[in-house]
């Protein structure tokens, strides 16, 4: 009975088994089926994607060839015209062609500076005036060429009392880059590049006024880097370096662009061709600077730069070679739309005063006084980054290497012509800033400009469009600039001239001409300023800084002469003056 109740359970246990795997089985060839169903419907819609790719590709290879035919039946020795090309609008007007051959963009920017001052000196209570309104073009053509034309229609083309604010051309120059100029380590060719340019000296006198973060360059900087000139130069650049040397001369921005008239010419066609030179040679610049960052990734920057300059002043004067012969006279104490100037040397070349200088008369000669040999410039700087927090430092100093036979020439012809067979004057800065809404400058760090490496617009996290608030950082800068040079300066001069010539007439007083004459004193000055960033949205950039002078002692720059009851615009001595300025920007640049 046991057995048999064993048997009939082990029948039941397999009639149980065998249907679970016909259902099982069942199951599985419905779900193959509908496998394959799924891989047919791919194939065919990836077979008719493929269809309409070949469709597509033939109706524009016949419209080309249509296109073609046309335009070789109408001239078939012409070329075929130009591939399509790329249009954007997002920051100004950009054109590329397909292959990346030509492009063309057109941008701008528009400034516009405002505030006022605590305790005006020579200086504007307050104004406001557009900084700057540029329109630029810049391009490529044939893959190694590139090129750029930037105009700024602000100001008045000249350098008019407390205007400093000079109209005119700014970047105007072409160049090439070609495979044929393939240097080791290099990550381009390098690149030859003619017009008005940066000379390659300073990290930030080559920098932007679109993206740096305090709206004045600082006093050493905007006193003694070269700025833009015309010239020739060769750079090149890595993953992380550059390097650039070149030769210019005349600068758009020189409050005039001839050197002295009536004077021999240093080159150019000899006496003895039967010509005779009734012109001035103008000066020659030579410039390079190194940069090197031995960090450099999305969060951590170290950057080193090293800069050199060259100044042969030739037969220019203080009259066309102002922002080196007259050393400072453009300072306006790091707010130059508030016109307050306190620093400047005389006429370092003795030209601006040879027909009366000082003691009367004209105060800007066309003729040359070369008391200047030559001048030399260098400067070191240092920039570094760490996630939200940067800094930025430089020290520049110059170095005058004079005629003294020329100099004893002029003063004993009544000239005022102050300091000895050289001179040495400088200045730095540092400066630091924290990104309250966590934007890190190492992201804006680039070595492919053609000015050098430098820093551009960050890249903002939470723009106002996008339903953000910008970018904000808070900055602060310590900067000094010294254009003292000889034996007496600062509070000692001061006394001396008083007590050697209380009435002021020095045309009779040897004492007071002797001490004049014995160093140059051009003053010094030291500010801190704060300053506060926003910047909504790439392309606009709203900027606030204020400015506290910390110590100015200026008695005898070279500001203006005439009708002064001391040598100098000022008129007064203004050791112990420490104006507060404020200075606000506006900008948008696309």
């Amino acid at each position: 009975m046991l057995i048999r109740n064993w048997a009939i359970g082990g029948v039941a246990l397999g009639a149980l088994m065998s249907a679970s795997g016909m259902a099982v089985a069942a199951d599985g060839a419905a779900i193959d089926a509908r496998l394959r169903a799924l891989e047919a419907e791919i194939a065919k819609l990836r077979k008719e994607a493929h269809e309409a790719k070949a469709q597509a590709a033939a109706a524009s290879s016949k419209a080309t060839n249509v296109a073609n035919a046309a335009h070789f039946k109408a001239d078939p020795h012409a070329p075929p015209p130009p591939p399509p090309v790329f249009v954007s609008f997002k920051n100004g007007i950009f054109v590329e062609t397909e292959d990346k051959a030509y492009s063309f963009k057109v941008g701008g920017r528009i400034m516009v500076d405002g505030g006022g001052i605590a305790e005006p000196l020579n200086g504007f209570s307050s104004q406001v005036a557009f900084r700057q309104i540029r329109l630029e073009v810049e391009g490529k053509a044939a893959k190694v060429w590139f090129y750029k034309l930037q105009y700024d229609f602000a100001g008045t083309g000249q350098v008019t009392g407390n205007n400093q604010t000079l109209g005119g051309i700014r970047d105007f120059f072409f160049g090439i880059q070609h495979p044929a100029l393939s240097i080791p380590w290099a990550k381009d060719p390098m690149f030859i590049m003619v017009g008005s340019q940066f000379e390659p000296f300073s990290l930030e006198s080559t920098s932007s006024s679109k993206f740096r973060p305090l709206i004045e360059r600082a006093m050493a900087v905007e006193g003694i880097a070269p700025n833009r000139h015309l010239g020739i130069s060769l750079g090149a650049y890595g993953d992380n370096w550059t390097g650039r040397i070149g030769v210019f001369s005349t600068s758009m921005e020189d409050a005039s662009i001839s050197p002295g008239q009536n004077t021999p010419a240093v080159w150019g066609v000899p006496k003895a061709a039967g010509w005779v030179s009734t012109g001035g040679a103008q000066y020659v610049d030579a410039a390079g600077r190194l940069t090197y960052a031995p960090i450099k990734d999305e969060h951590n920057l170290l950057h080193f730069g090293v800069s050199g300059r060259y100044h042969s002043p030739n037969d220019a004067t203080g009259a066309s070679d102002d922002r080196v012969l007259r050393l400072g006279n453009r300072l306006r104490s790091e707010a130059t739309v508030l016109g307050q100037g306190l620093l400047g040397t005389p006429d370092m070349s003795c030209g601006s005063y040879a027909n009366g200088g000082l003691f009367g008369g004209v105060p800007f000669s066309s003729a040359a006084g070369h008391c200047t040999k030559y001048v030399t410039s260098y400067g070191f700087e240092l920039a570094g980054a760490y996630g939200p927090f940067d800094m930025q430092a430089e020290y520049i100093a110059t170095d005058y290497q004079r005629d003294m036979n020329k100099i004893l020439q002029a003063r004993a012809n009544g000239v005022f012509a102050p300091g000895g067979s050289s001179t040495h004057f400088g200045g730095y800065y540092a400066y630091a800033q924290y990104w309250l809404t966590g934007e890190e400058r190492a992201q804006a760090y680039s070595t492919s400009d053609k000015a050098g490496a430098n820093f551009f617009e960050p890249k903002i996290k939470n723009p106002l469009s996008a339903g953000g608030y910008g970018a904000f950082s808070l900055i602060g800068r310590y900067s000094s600039v010294n254009l003292n040079s000889g034996p007496y300066s600062g509070t000692g001069l001061a006394n001396m001239l008083a007590v050697s010539n209380p009435t002021y007439a020095p045309a009779g007083n040897f004492l007071y001409q002797s001490i004049l004459n014995a160093g140059v004193a051009g003053g010094r000055q030291e500010n801190v300023t704060t300053g506060f960033n926003w910047y909504p949205d790439k392309g606009v950039h709203l900027q606030f800084n204020w400015t506290h002078v910390l110590h100015v002692s200026a008695p005898l720059n070279d500001y203006n002469i005439v009708g002064a009851p001391m040598p100098g615009r000022q008129g007064f001595y203004y050791n112990g003056a420490h104006p507060d300025l404020f200075e606000a920007r506006a900008q948008i640049y696309w």
